[in-house]
């Protein structure tokens, strides 16, 4: 239940960074009806920076206080070494599914960020 709840939380993590940056395209357009394509993507994609860096933070807490059992569990173990138990299956497939899901995490901004800008960008003048 533990890895569910986590897997379900970064999915709900990448719409809400997609949908923000989507949102801060649209309000840069809104504010600049002049702007590019090129300076949407930069100026959204330095907001964009700056809610990962805040989403990170977040993440870690909340999987560190997902993981507290098993962290106990390592710690009280006496049957086996911790090496043994983190080289396990069950502790290789988190590590891989945290790292995939930071990976679709960090390529949300950039992604959403360029989709948005080019439907928001001016047509009539040319990217700047």
């Amino acid at each position: 239940a533990t890895t569910f709840n986590c897997i379900t939380h970064r999915r709900g993590v990448v719409d809400d960074v997609a949908i923000t940056q989507a949102t801060v395209v649209k309000e840069l357009a809104d504010a600049n009806p002049r702007a590019g394509v090129r300076e949407l993507f930069r100026r959204g994609h330095n907001v964009g920076r700056e809610h990962i860096a805040a989403v990170v933070n977040t993440l870690v807490l909340a999987y560190v206080g997902a993981a507290l059992p098993l962290f106990v569990l390592l710690y009280a173990n006496d049957i086996q070494p911790a090496w043994v138990l983190l080289n396990g299956e069950t502790i290789a497939e988190e590590i891989v599914r945290t790292l995939v899901g930071s990976i679709g995490l960090v390529l949300a901004v950039p992604v959403s960020t360029l989709l948005a800008a080019r439907v928001f960008a001016n047509k009539e003048t040319p990217s700047q």
